[in-house]
Order: structure tokens, then C-alpha cells, then sequence
């Protein structure tokens, strides 16, 4: 992208209230297993083979996701996605002109700009472009339609939407690429002062407790 032209044109979108607005189980599901995400989560205590409720925000949050990515696939172009608590660092311009033509030539379905990983880069495609393997959080992504068409046809989101993300990426349906270091941050960490509560800390607060 020349830089005399506009990087991105921003449109905020109200995000789904997962406590008063409907959220479909044909998009979402109601309940989700722990057991992918154990594969990668080795926060002491936390284990495979627990059935959770989803919480209202995380209801909310996964279908506010679901959303853009059917706009994205109406729309056959790919879009930024940034959720509300994303703050792009000094060099975010500079770098996603960089790196976006570089994803794109590689075939990338999803490039995430904020990540948490959970498991070793898969592989060095360029400096400061890695293949990811299962990342968390979903606080800024740009999605290709090649995969939001993928993620729509796995619906229902049957688990926090970045695990269920995560999964496709861990098992090769989605190809997705991540800029290294992070070019947008979570204004505070993902485990503090969220309005999304994780259903999952139930978990680890059981296994403090010698709960089973």
C-alpha cells in the first residue's frame, strides 16, 4: 500500500450484549469441553475433560466475532477486526504496511496483528512474520473471506471464540500468520479488568481449592 493512501477506514460496530441480545445456538453454543484447550494451556491445574457453561460475555463476544466474520465473507475482502480494548503501538502503520502484502502472497486466511502464544511458531516465514500454531486472545486479527468462509462453516463457536479459533489454526484448517513482535496490545492484561469472564477459571480456582 502506497503511503500516500489511507491504511484503513474505521467503522465501529456495537458489539453483542451475550446477556440481553439473542444469540443463536446455530452461531454459538451454550457449553464447551476443556479438553483442546488443555493441550496448550499449562497453567497449573488446569486439565482436560471439563464441561463448562459459557458465560454471557463470552456469548456475546464469540457472536460479535461471528458477525464480522460474515460481513467479511459478504463483503469478499478481507477487514481488520479490533476489539475495543486494543491500543495499536508507535510503529502499527509502519509494520502492517510491511507485513500485509508479505500474508497475503503467503496465503494467510487469518494475520494477527495482538497474540498470546500458546504453543512454539510453527515456522519463520519472514522476519517479524511467523506461522502460528494456537494463540490466544482476538484483540486484533485481519481475516481474509478465504477464512471467514472456513470459520462460518464450522459453526456453532462451541468454545471461547479465541480457543475456538485456535483449534482450527492447531489443526491446519486455518492458515494463520502472526506479526512478531505485536503491533496492538490489550489496554490491560487479558486476565484483568475484563468485561468477558472466563468460564475456565473456574477450573483452576477447584483445583486451588482440591476441588475435583
Amino acid at each position: 500500500v502506497p503511503p500516500s493512501v489511507p491504511l484503513l477506514r474505521v467503522r465501529r460496530i456495537p458489539a453483542t450484549d451475550g446477556a440481553a441480545d439473542e444469540v443463536p445456538l446455530v452461531d454459538v453454543g451454550q457449553s464447551w469441553n476443556t479438553t483442546r484447550n488443555a493441550r496448550f494451556d499449562g497453567r497449573p491445574g488446569y486439565r482436560a475433560g471439563v464441561e463448562l457453561q459459557m458465560t454471557p460475555g463470552e456469548r456475546g463476544c464469540a457472536m460479535s466475532h461471528v458477525r464480522c466474520w460474515r460481513e467479511i465473507a459478504a463483503a469478499r475482502r478481507p477487514m481488520l477486526v479490533m476489539e475495543d480494548d486494543a491500543v495499536p503501538t508507535g510503529s502499527f502503520s509502519r509494520r502492517l504496511r510491511s507485513k500485509l502484502p508479505e500474508a497475503l502472497k503467503l496465503g494467510a486466511d487469518v494475520l494477527y496483528l495482538g497474540h498470546i502464544p500458546g504453543a512454539p511458531w510453527r515456522e519463520k516465514k519472514k522476519p517479524g512474520l511467523y506461522e502460528a500454531e494456537y494463540l490466544w486472545t482476538t484483540v486484533a486479527y485481519i481475516l481474509w473471506p478465504s477464512g471467514a468462509a472456513k470459520l462460518l462453516e464450522l459453526l456453532p463457536v462451541d468454545e471461547p471464540v479465541d480457543n475456538f479459533m485456535a483449534w482450527q489454526i492447531s489443526q491446519r484448517t486455518l492458515f494463520a500468520l502472526a506479526i512478531v513482535p505485536e503491533i496492538v496490545k490489550q489496554e490491560l492484561p487479558w486476565d484483568l479488568a475484563s468485561d468477558v469472564p472466563h468460564s475456565d477459571d473456574v477450573v483452576l480456582d477447584n483445583s486451588k481449592s482440591g476441588l475435583r
